[in-house]
């Protein structure tokens, strides 16, 4: 997975929400798989943000971003990050970042109707689609995730691609979805093998600083990347 440098200002003009932007920010937004749960992270959920300071000074997020550290080292600038950029991704496109919780354990929930509270559920990771707002972004959005490393390499940001991408595709029909990451990255380049992304080799990624990045496709995109602006 690719980032691009972020800073807790980065905003969009304040304008008036709109039904859309309303509907997207509800936190009963919930996709669950077999073993996690995908919601909306909140900027008035302080766990939220602190959830977010804590994966984005990992050494190995850090290591995702080319080594570069985070300005994410507040809760108040990751409330900002989530305020500013993560709702206004949602409202944008109907898509964005997500925050990815373990299931509670069986015996918890307090009925099959009523989704247990958030506190019950313990924060992992992230996994996202974006694309960016501005002319020159790639008209395909970018599959990315992030685990906590205690939990890597138990499938869990596979499990959690794989349930978004089938609500993206049932849901808003955003069927075409790449996959930008670094080439020496093993983690990231394993889990979009595992799930089913073609190799498209390493390219000149101008969304990123023009970084060389390894470009994975789902199956069935364009032979001829310079469709999506790559």
């Amino acid at each position: 997975m690719l980032q691009k440098s972020t800073t807790a200002s980065e905003s969009p003009s304040h304008e008036r929400r709109s039904q859309r932007e309303d509907e997207m920010t509800e936190s009963k937004f919930r996709i669950e798989t077999e073993r996690l749960v995908l919601t909306h992270l909140q900027p008035s959920v302080s766990s939220h943000c602190d959830f977010m300071v804590k994966l984005w000074n990992t050494k190995e997020f850090i290591a995702s971003t080319g080594g570069k550290p985070t300005s994410i080292t507040t809760t108040e600038a990751a409330r900002k990050l989530i305020e500013n950029r993560f709702q206004a991704e949602y409202a944008r496109n109907g898509y964005g970042t997500y925050l990815v919780s373990l299931k509670s354990p069986p015996g918890n929930e307090s009925s099959e109707a009523i989704p247990p509270p958030p506190s019950e559920e313990e924060p992992i990771g992230t996994v996202s689609l974006t694309r960016g707002a501005h002319p020159t972004a790639y008209s395909a959005p970018d599959l990315g995730f992030a685990i906590l490393p205690d939990y890597m390499r138990k499938g869990y940001a596979r499990e959690a691609a794989t349930g978004l991408l089938a609500w993206a595709e049932s849901e808003l029909h955003v069927y075409d979805v790449l996959g930008l990451c670094d080439p020496t990255n093993e983690g990231s380049n394993g889990v979009f093998r595992s799930l089913g992304f073609v190799d498209r080799g390493v390219r000149t990624l101008k969304e990123f600083g023009n970084v060389q990045g390894a470009v994975w496709v789902k199956p069935g995109m364009a032979e001829d990347l310079s469709v999506y602006g790559l």
